[in-house]
């Protein structure tokens, strides 16, 4: 008889629900159940986290804690789970952070492109959220982890120096589906894969509808996302659904020429989940069925990109996420 594994989820967002109904949906042999009382931790086989980054860490806890192996979408900085590596190893468990979209999918496919050998250039990451309508912006996920984004400052690898850059810096205009979009530098998370490659250059942006930037300051300036004012704009600015794209584009520039991946998730109007939903909590639901079955055996610390060679684990996660509708698409770009 094949086994039947608990799955507690921890988190009541937009990702956390999607997780939890994912797990569900996909998984006949997997109850999901959402963690409300940290004891409940003692019948789960898995702990999925996904958690708003000023509390993210208590998935990390949790983990340590109940000894549970995690997948964990909670916005965190690489260095939080590299601090705690060693403990993590001795508690006999295996943590797998940033795995969502970006970071997650993304580190997942340049850990690929990076594992065959050779020297890598540069790399160039875009992510991001588009809609056809004209002037509008889909706001898919926590509502307040996506207005600090907006005032973080970034650093970015550039020539071989790291360079540091105020919010909405280095603006390009661009287009997606026939969308008017701009882009600017912004925060990544996945710093770490620069010792790896030994790249001189590693650059992040995020992707936001043409005229985003002037539509955040104006309304940071009137205190429109200001702390007595958040769940007012929030609820307005989430209350408001037209169809949504969310999109990665992965560029990894080597002597020779250059690998470009462009994933995408579509979500009309009236669907339940939208683009940032299918495309985010696919990636733990494969990584947490692989982690249950034995197809990741590792424990510890492991980032995504450290088990991408693998090519068993690659199909099985590609495969997981274009369940949900995802789109990938892969070409090569060669230097005269």
């Amino acid at each position: 008889m094949k086994r039947r594994y608990n799955v507690a989820v921890a988190g009541d967002g937009r990702i956390s629900r999607a997780i939890l109904h994912f797990f569900k949906q996909r998984s006949r042999d997997i109850s999901a159940f959402s963690l409300t009382d940290e004891r409940d931790l003692r019948k789960a086989d898995l702990l999925a986290g996904a958690l708003a980054g000023e509390v993210g860490e208590r998935c990390l806890e949790l983990a340590l804690k109940y000894r549970k192996d995690l997948v964990d979408v909670s916005d965190v900085d690489p260095e939080v789970y590299q601090a705690r590596e060693k403990e993590i190893l001795k508690r006999g468990i295996t943590v797998i952070p940033g795995c969502g979209f970006c970071p997650g999918i993304v580190n997942f496919l340049l850990g690929k492109e990076t594992s065959g050998g050779g020297r890598v250039l540069e790399i160039h990451v875009k992510a991001g959220s588009l809609s056809p309508k004209k002037n509008y912006f889909p706001f898919l996920w926590c509502f307040e982890d996506l207005v600090l984004e907006h005032r973080l400052v970034s650093s970015q690898i550039i020539g071989g120096r790291k360079k540091k850059f105020p919010a909405f810096a280095g603006y390009r205009r661009e287009k997606y589906f026939g969308i008017e979009a701009e882009s600017y530098y912004s925060a990544s998370g996945f710093e770490n894969i620069l010792d790896k490659t030994g790249a001189r250059s590693l650059t992040c942006r995020v992707v936001r509808p043409a005229g985003f930037a002037g539509f955040f300051l104006f309304a940071d300036n009137y205190g429109l996302f200001s702390p007595g004012r958040m769940a007012e704009s929030k609820a307005m600015l989430e209350g408001v659904r037209q169809d949504n794209y969310t999109l990665g584009e992965v560029e990894i520039i080597r002597q020779d020429g250059s690998v470009i991946w462009l994933l995408k998730s579509f979500a009309a109007a009236g669907e339940e989940w939208n683009s940032m939903q299918k495309i985010t909590a696919s990636v733990p639901v494969a990584v947490g069925r692989m982690l249950l079955e034995g197809a990741i055996a590792r424990k510890g610390l492991v980032f995504l990109e450290d088990i991408a060679a693998d090519k068993a684990v690659f199909d099985a996660l590609i495969a997981g996420v274009k369940k949900e509708g995802v789109v990938f698409r892969r070409r090569k770009k060669f230097h005269g």
